[in-house]
């Protein structure tokens, strides 16, 4: 007998085990596949042509030594993510997942360390599958954010051409005079459609049935050939869910049109069924949009043209400065900003002409930044810095053994936490012609 009830968040009308309802969440979640330009696609293409390419160490400040509750361990991997190693982790050693601690994700297609904790673990190595332990120590407490101090990368760029070696032998000298814009990046975006507004602009206005139509049945250029039929089915009959029911395959979907059909058309409920997970996406993913709105504009103000670089990234044109003076250098560093919402209090004046017109731009005010339903995940709370420090950050060039005639950068940099690697990458690949306003 199918069940039909409300279970973590999400309306289970049609999945009858707990692997079928695992299996519904993980498919929806197919919403937040990256989408990039040509040009961003040809950046990405530089950095991991093969695992190796791509390395992140996290630098991780837990105290560690021999007393403790909590085992210590550095986790290296490749091939997956940090969330699965985990599971397979606990799996293995027969631990609850709940026991197991991370302080940040790292990324699957990277060979990647950082550290994790376990409450009572084992004071000894694993490894399997491309995942391994080295056991450290023990601490009082499991680790969190706030331990890690920044990430080292160590990148190799390919196929470069005389052109691109040209641009980032330009670009590194003044990357580390300057440091590095702190924007967002386009990992940030993946649930944005281009064309339409940021999902969440329809959430907070209330226009529910619109949010749920974005995220469930609009096109999306990353969807695969499943996800987009299932999406024409939605598109084409939209509003008759028995209809939708019976062509719809079993998935998170699904179990939204059925609560829709059984409660006619109640869209504020069905949204408030949508997985919290995946609404607390589209939150950030709008809030940081509007935040790089804000830095692109505090630029713009606080240096001349000729100062200033201009370039693409996936929700469009930004701009960063490429010299700056000391005086520029102190201001720029020290400056933090908010991100943008109604939970702001006492924001500083110096700043809020600033973020009133930046939001303006985008038509919004601050105080309408708010979730009034479902109150089960809100706009984050926190200040980023503007600018960045790229600490002992190296560089050598030669020649790419993968593509012959064409050059390789290996390049080696610390930033601090929350900050993007790719970030400096596009940094470096930004064509001389770019400079131009």
């Amino acid at each position: 007998m199918t069940e039909r009830v409300r279970r973590n968040g999400l309306y289970t009308g049609v999945t009858n085990s707990p692997t079928e309802k695992r299996q519904a969440v993980s498919k929806s979640f197919k919403d937040f596949q990256t989408f990039v330009t040509h040009e961003q696609k040809d950046i990405l293409m530089k950095i991991r042509t093969q695992a190796a390419d791509f390395r992140v160490e996290e630098i991780n400040s837990i105290p560690i030594g021999r007393d403790g509750k909590y085992g210590v361990y550095e986790m290296r991997k490749t091939g997956w993510n940090t969330l699965d190693a985990l599971k397979s982790i606990a799996i293995q050693w027969k631990r609850s997942p709940k026991e197991l601690a991370h302080a940040g994700l790292k990324d699957r297609h990277a060979i990647t360390s950082q550290v994790i904790t376990i409450f009572d673990g084992p004071s000894r190595n694993f490894e399997d599958h491309q995942v391994s332990l080295e056991y450290l120590g023990q601490s009082s407490r499991a680790t969190v954010a706030t331990d890690i101090v920044g990430n080292r990368f160590s990148l190799v760029l390919r196929s470069l051409s005389a052109d691109e070696v040209h641009s980032a032998k330009e670009a590194l000298p003044q990357i580390g005079a300057t440091g590095l814009a702190n924007y967002f990046d386009d990992q940030r975006f993946g649930s944005w459609i281009p064309g339409h507004p940021f999902i969440a602009e329809h959430w907070i206005r209330a226009d529910y049935e619109e949010a749920l139509r974005l995220s469930f049945a609009e096109p999306h250029p990353m969807d695969d050939g499943e996800e987009r039929e299932q999406k024409d089915i939605l598109r084409q009959h939209w509003g008759d869910w028995k209809l939708c029911k019976q062509k719809l395959s079993r998935s998170h979907r699904r179990s939204i049109i059925t609560f829709l059909d059984d409660r006619k058309d109640d869209f504020k409920g069905a949204w408030a069924c949508v997985n919290a997970e995946m609404r607390g996406l589209y939150l950030t993913a709008f809030q940081s949009d509007l935040w790089n709105h804000i830095l692109n504009n505090l630029f713009q103000e606080a240096f001349t043209d000729d100062q200033l670089i201009r370039f693409r990234m996936k929700t469009g044109e930004l701009c960063l400065p490429t010299t700056m003076t000391a005086e520029q250098r102190k201001t720029l560093h020290a400056a933090e900003i908010p991100l943008p919402s109604a939970r702001i209090k006492n924001l500083d004046e110096s700043l809020r002409p600033l973020v009133e017109k930046s939001l303006a731009e985008k038509g919004w005010k601050l105080e309408e930044l708010k979730v009034r339903h479902p109150r089960d995940r809100f706009f984050p709370k926190a200040s980023r810095a503007a600018m960045i420090p790229v600490a002992d950050l190296e560089s050598e060039f030669g020649e790419d053994e993968l593509s012959p005639g064409l050059a390789k950068l290996n390049v080696q940099f610390t930033l601090p936490r929350g900050c993007y690697a790719t970030m400096l990458v596009k940094r470096l690949m930004i064509a001389e012609s770019q400079m131009q306003n």
